[in-house]
C-alpha cells in the first residue's frame, strides 16, 4: 500500500480541492441518509387505517414527557446518543403530524419533504465528483510530468540497457492504470465509504441488534476479496510486464524497419509478435478475471445476507419490535448498501492495481541521476585559455571494466584536434566526459582551471556543440529542426547556418522551403541532406568548443568538400575535437591523439605519426590496404 498512499499525496497536494471533495461526499451520503429515513412514516401509514396509525405513535401529552426524559440530562450524554435521541424526537414529531392525515396525503407529504433532498444530494454529488476528480487527474498530469522531466535527467547508460519501449510502457500504462484509480475510482470509493458509515449509523438506530447480526457476517461478505487480492497484484505486475514488452517490440520493429525489409524477416517478426501478444491476452484477461470475480463474488454473499437479513426482520415485526416503516427503511438501507460495498471490494482489487504500477512508477522517479542531479551553481564567461584531462579514470556504472585509464591531455583554446582508435578504444567516452554526459571516476576536467563540476550545467553545456554519428532530426519544420535549442534564432539566423553547412540550396529546393515539415527523423531526407542540417543546427548555436563524431560519415564525396571546406573556415576561431574513423578526414589536423584501449598511446601530426611506425601507421595500412590512396 505504501505506493498507492504516495500516488495519493500528490492529490493531497490539491488540498483545496480534496478537502472539498471528501466534505461534499460526506454531505451527499448524509442526504441520502435523510431521505431514506423520511419514509418510515409513509410505509407506517400506508395499509393502516387512522385509529391503526394513532396506536402506532404517541398522543401529545406522552410525546411531552418523552420529550422531557430525552432532555434530561442531555448535556452529560456522548455525541452518539444526542443524536440518537435528536433522531427520536424528530420521527416522533412527524408521526404526530402524520396520524390525521390519509394515506394519499402522506404520500405527497413525503414526496416533497423528499425531492429537495434528493436535489441538494445531486449537487453536493457533482460538486464532490468535480472537486476529488479533477484533484485526481490534475495530480496523474503531475505524475507524467515528474515521470518525463526525470527521463530527461536520468543517466545515458540507462538508455544503453533499457528499451525505449519499456520506458513509453511506464510513462503511458502504468500512469494509466494510476490515473483511473486516483480520480474517477478513488472519488467512488470515498463517497461509498461514507455511504457505507452513515448507513450503518442508521441502521443502529432502526435496530442493534440486527446491525450486531450483520457485523458477525460482514467477514464472509468480504472474504472473496482478500482471497483475490494476492492473485490480482501478481497478475497485474505479469501483465504490465508484458504490456511493457510489446510496446518494446513494436518501438524496435518500426525503428528496424529497413532492417526488417532487407533481410526478408517479416514473418519471423511477426511470430514473435505474435508471442508477445497472445502472452499479453491471457495475462491481461487472467487479471480481469479475478477482478470481476472478487465483487461477483460478495454480491452473491451479500444477497444471502440480505435474505436472512428479511426473514429475521419478518420475525421482529411480528414480535412488536419493529414498526412496518422500521423494517422497511432498515431493509431498504441494507439493500442500497450492497452496492457501495461491492464497488468498495472492487477498490481493493484496484488499489492493488495501482500499488504495482506506482512500484514501477517510482522505480524511475526514484533513480539516481548522476551528474544531471549535480549540477554546480558557478557560471563563467569565455573560456580563454586552456582545457585539461588530469588523470582521468572512468568505468561505466554497472560495470568492473575500466573505460578510460589515467588520461591527461592539455589543449589550447582555438585548436584543433582528432581522435583516432579502434572501436571502443575510449574515444566518444573522452568527449562524452566534456559535457558532463558522465562524470569521471576518478580525475578532473578543467576550464581555465576551473573543475567543469563546480559550473552551472546549462552554462556548461551551452559552450559545446555537438555532431555525433547518430543523425538525429524532430519532426517539425526544417527551420524550427536547425533552430532547436536556439529560441532567439530568427530565419535570417537559420539561413546563415544552412549555407554554411552548404543546406541552404537543397533546402530552397524543397516544396516549402524552410517551413518544410519533416517525416519521422527526417526519414524522407537523403543521409547527406540530414547530416547537413545537423551540422546546420551545431554551427548556429555558435558554440566554444564544438565536438565532431565523424560528422561528414553519410556524406557523398561531393557534399563532404564542400561540407569540409565550411567546416575548415569555421574552426579557425574555436576549439574543436574530431572523433576520426576515417582517417582521410583528419590528414591536415595538426594534433592527432591516439587511443587504445582506454590510455594514450601516441601524439603528433599525420606525417609524424605515420614516421613513428605505431598504432596510427597501423590503422593507417589497415584502413587503406588494397588501395591506391596515400594520405
Amino acid at each position: 500500500m505504501k505506493y498507492f498512499l504516495r500516488l495519493l499525496k500528490y492529490s493531497v497536494h490539491y488540498k483545496n480541492r480534496f478537502v472539498l471533495g471528501i466534505a461534499f461526499a460526506l454531505l451527499t451520503a448524509l442526504l441520502n441518509g435523510v431521505s431514506l429515513t423520511a419514509m418510515i412514516p409513509l410505509f407506517d401509514s400506508l395499509g393502516a387505517d387512522k385509529k391503526e396509525r394513532f396506536q402506532l405513535d404517541f398522543s401529545l401529552t406522552e410525546r411531552v414527557i418523552i420529550f422531557k426524559e430525552n432532555t434530561f440530562g442531555y448535556e452529560s450524554l456522548d455525541g452518539l446518543e444526542r443524536l440518537k435521541r435528536l433522531i427520536i424526537l424528530a420521527k416522533n414529531e412527524i408521526n404526530s403530524k402524520t396520524k390525521d392525515m390519509e394515506p394519499k396525503e402522506v404520500v405527497w407529504a413525503a414526496c416533497l419533504f423528499v425531492l429537495p433532498l434528493y436535489l441538494l444530494k445531486s449537487i453536493f454529488y457533482l460538486l464532490s465528483v468535480f472537486c476529488l476528480a479533477t484533484a485526481g487527474y490534475m495530480a496523474v498530469r503531475d505524475i507524467r510530468q515528474n515521470l518525463f522531466d526525470k527521463v530527461q535527467r536520468l543517466p545515458l547508460t540507462y538508455f544503453y540497457k533499457e528499451k525505449t519501449g519499456l520506458i513509453m510502457s511506464r510513462v503511458i500504462n502504468e500512469a494509466e492504470i494510476v490515473a483511473a484509480v486516483i480520480s474517477s475510482n478513488f472519488r467512488d470509493a470515498t463517497i461509498n465509504f461514507f455511504y457505507v458509515v452513515t448507513h450503518l449509523m442508521i441502521l443502529v438506530y432502526l435496530n442493534t441488534e440486527l446491525l450486531v447480526t450483520a457485523c458477525l457476517v460482514v467477514p464472509i461478505v468480504i472474504f472473496p476479496v482478500t482471497f483475490f487480492t494476492k492473485k490480482i497484484s501478481k497478475s497485474t505486475e505479469k501483465s504490465q510486464e508484458r504490456m511493457a514488452d510489446l510496446n518494446g517490440h513494436i518501438q524496435e520493429s518500426i525503428s528496424g524497419i529497413r532492417v526488417i525489409r532487407s533481410f526478408v524477416t517479416e514473418k519471423s517478426e511477426e511470430k514473435k509478435f505474435s508471442d508477445i501478444n497472445q502472452k499479453v491476452y491471457r495475462r491481461i484477461f487472467k487479471g480481469q478475471f479475478y477482478l470481476q470475480m472478487a465483487p461477483s463474488l460478495v454480491e452473491l454473499t451479500s444477497s444471502i445476507v440480505v435474505l436472512g437479513f428479511f426473514a429475521l426482520g419478518a420475525k421482529l415485526i411480528y414480535s412488536g419490535k419493529f414498526t412496518q416503516g422500521e423494517f422497511m427503511a432498515f431493509l431498504i438501507t441494507l439493500l442500497f448498501l450492497l452496492r457501495p460495498l461491492t464497488q468498495l471490494s472492487q477498490m481493493v482489487g484496484k488499489v492493488t492495481q495501482a500499488n504495482t504500477a506506482g512500484r514501477r512508477i517510482f522505480e524511475i522517479i526514484d533513480m539516481k541521476t548522476g551528474s544531471e542531479e549535480k549540477s554546480g551553481k558557478q557560471t563563467m564567461g569565455e573560456i580563454q585559455d586552456s582545457i585539461r584531462f588530469e588523470n582521468i579514470h572512468f568505468t561505466y556504472p554497472g560495470t568492473t571494466l575500466p573505460v578510460l585509464k589515467n588520461v591527461n591531455l592539455d589543449f589550447k583554446i582555438g585548436e584543433t584536434y582528432a581522435f583516432v582508435g579502434t572501436s571502443g578504444s575510449g574515444k566518444s567516452t573522452l568527449m562524452d566526459l566534456l559535457p558532463r554526459f558522465f562524470d569521471p571516476t576518478q580525475g578532473k576536467i578543467t576550464f581555465d582551471g576551473i573543475d567543469i563540476r563546480t559550473l552551472d550545467l546549462k552554462n556548461l553545456r551551452s559552450k559545446i556543440g555537438i555532431v555525433t554519428q547518430e543523425i538525429f532530426l524532430f519532426s517539425g519544420t526544417v527551420e524550427a529542426n536547425i533552430a532547436y535549442g536556439n529560441e532567439k534564432a530568427t530565419l535570417k539566423d537559420v539561413i546563415r547556418a544552412a549555407r554554411l553547412a552548404h543546406a541552404h540550396d537543397f533546402i530552397k529546393a524543397m516544396e516549402n522551403g524552410y517551413q518544410t515539415n519533416l517525416g519521422v527523423r527526417g526519414q524522407n531526407l537523403s543521409g547527406g541532406q540530414r547530416q547537413r542540417l545537423v551540422i546546420a543546427r551545431a554551427l548556429l548555436r555558435d558554440p566554444e568548443i564544438l565536438v565532431l563524431d565523424e560528422a561528414t560519415s553519410a556524406l557523398d564525396s561531393e557534399s563532404e568538400k564542400l561540407v569540409s571546406d565550411a567546416l575548415e573556415r569555421l574552426l579557425k576561431n574555436r576549439t574543436t575535437f574530431i572523433i576520426a574513423h576515417r582517417l582521410s578526414t583528419i590528414r591536415k589536423v595538426k594534433n592527432i591523439i591516439v587511443v587504445q584501449d582506454g590510455e594514450i598511446k601516441e601524439r603528433g601530426s599525420h606525417d609524424e605519426l605515420i614516421a613513428q611506425s605505431g598504432i596510427y601507421k597501423k590503422l593507417n595500412d589497415n584502413q587503406f590496404v588494397g588501395t591506391d590512396i596515400k594520405i
